[in-house]
């Protein structure tokens, strides 16, 4: 059996000898196969490390490329930036050289105006010289012949007396020569006579020289206090306040005055056709209420002479004075002083002349009459042709401001000459809602801006500002026609000057700002 195994055994010997050499084979071939696969795995790491290599050098001047790209990037952003920067500091340059044109500008211009206020100041400080030199003149002269009137009186009043002396003289004397002759025919024919030459003088040396006490002095206002310095003056654009004023006794209000320390006087007519007057205050409580001497429906009208005296025209051809502190009264009839007075001729406006101390009235004629304090009689003046009546006066630099009752629709500044006075200018009318307006009283503020109150037929009235010389209208307020207005006065107050308008049959005060 062993025998058996051997044999098989050695059958394979041989193989076993052979894949001994085939073990050498796969060895020797093993070698090669590492060598090669070592030479191409050489070779390929050699490529790849080459192309590593490549692909450094590729990203290392990627870099330096990027890097130049960052710099020169940097430098145009740097260079955008500065010139940004450069832009708008050249721009804010601009921007602040603008500013400092623009603030030099308004500079300049503040400045003009500064300074154009200021020569408008000077202006008014010289025109107020030029006015006060002009009103102390009007003064001066106004004294003067008040001088010479009272001088003539007096020369008159001592002509007579020594008249009387000298009278007196030649009675007593020839009473001394009767009593020494101790004669009873001559005691018969001249102790008559003698005695009755007596009782003559006795009654004029009794009598009384009325206005005596005036002589010696002369009737004057003083110079107005102080030069009101102020550029173009407003009419404020509303009414400020609407007053209604609770006199019972008055029916229609036809005037309205106030004086320098702000006292109001309206003059009215009651129902049945009497002379109102009343003294208010701003706020329209009632201070005296009378009625006057004249009635009828004629015009109504008042204008202060002085602090407490108010001349008022009525009813009748009534010309008079009325004194607030005592409430008396002095009258005259136009009729009756002024001898020619045509017979229809009728009182229809009145004002002042406070430097001479006039007054002065006009009528539905060309006649505008001139009286003193006491009434007397100045003189007589004619207005132009062009002016057919007088329906509202005031006096204004020495001239006369009138507006033409004659329904023309006309206003004038009249130089008052005599016999014949000229105009100096026409008003402009305004032309408001058209041309159908008609002047119906008028007045100046302290400032020398003259107002008239316009009213237009078929209802509306215009209160209009006019320059201060020359008659061009500044400007216009048109008032609410609720109101029936009939006239305008300028009033100072606490609160300033105010322009003031009384309606006819609705009774309000109505005041209106001078700014």
């Amino acid at each position: 059996m062993l025998k058996g195994k051997i044999t098989d055994l050695l059958q394979y010997k041989e193989k076993a000898y052979s894949m001994r050499e085939e073990i050498k084979k796969a060895e020797d071939k093993l070698e090669l196969n590492v060598d090669q696969e070592s030479r191409k795995l050489q070779e390929q790491f050699d490529r790849e490390g080459e192309r590593i290599k490549r692909e450094i050098q590729d990203a290392e001047k990627e870099v330096y490329t990027k890097q130049a790209d960052l710099e020169e990037r940097m430098k145009e952003e740097t260079s955008a930036r500065k010139k940004k920067l450069e832009k708008e500091m050249r721009e804010s340059r601009e921007r602040y050289e603008q500013a400092c044109r623009e603030e030099r500008q308004e500079a300049d211009l503040n400045f003009r105006k500064i300074k154009e206020k200021n020569n408008e100041e000077k202006k008014q400080l010289e025109e107020g010289l030029h006015v006060m030199n002009n009103e102390i003149q009007e003064l001066l002269a106004s004294i003067r012949t008040q001088k010479d009137e009272n001088a003539k009186k007096i020369k008159e009043l001592s002509d007579h007396f020594d008249g009387i002396v000298k009278r007196f003289e030649s009675v007593t004397a020839t009473a001394d020569c009767i009593l020494a002759a101790q004669n009873d025919w001559m005691d018969v024919q001249c102790i008559t006579d003698v005695c009755r030459a007596v009782d003559l003088l006795r009654e004029e040396v009794k009598r009384d020289n009325p206005g005596m006490e005036n002589l010696s002095g002369v009737t004057i206002r003083g110079l107005s206090a102080g030069v009101t310095v102020r550029g173009k003056v407003g009419i404020s654009e509303d009414v400020e306040s609407i007053i209604h004023l609770h006199i019972k006794e008055c029916k229609y209000i036809t005037d309205i005055t106030g004086n320098e320390d702000g006292t109001i006087a309206i003059t009215g007519r009651t129902s049945a056709g009497q002379t109102y007057i009343a003294v208010i205050t701003m706020g329209g409580s009632l201070q005296q209420q009378n009625i006057l001497p004249g009635a009828g429906w004629n015009s109504i009208r008042c204008s202060f002479l002085s602090q407490y005296l108010i001349a008022v025209i009525c009813g009748g051809n009534q010309v008079g004075i009325y004194d607030i502190r005592d409430q008396s009264r002095r009258f005259i009839n136009l009729s009756d002083v002024m001898m020619n007075c045509p017979t229809n001729q009728q009182v229809t406006s009145i004002t002042t002349d406070s430097v001479n101390g006039h007054i002065i009235v006009g009528c539905n004629s060309r006649d505008v009459y001139v009286f003193n304090s006491k009434l007397e009689h100045v003189k007589t003046i004619k207005l132009p042709d062009v002016i057919q009546g007088a329906g509202d006066i005031a006096m204004y630099k020495g001239n006369l401001l009138v507006c033409d009752s004659s329904g023309t629709g006309r206003a004038f500044a009249v130089i008052m000459k005599q016999p014949a006075s000229e105009v100096k200018y026409e008003f402009t009318k305004p032309t408001a809602g058209g041309s159908d307006w008609y002047p119906r009283s008028v007045c100046t503020d302290q400032t020398g801006y003259i107002y008239m109150l316009w009213e237009r037929r078929g209802g509306g009235s215009l209160i209009v500002q006019y320059t201060k010389d020359g008659g061009q209208i500044e400007l216009e307020r048109e008032v609410d026609r609720s109101h029936d207005v009939t006239a305008i006065t300028a009033v100072q107050t606490k609160q300033g000057e105010k322009l003031l308008l009384t309606t006819w049959a609705t009774k309000k005060l109505l005041t209106y700002g001078l700014t």
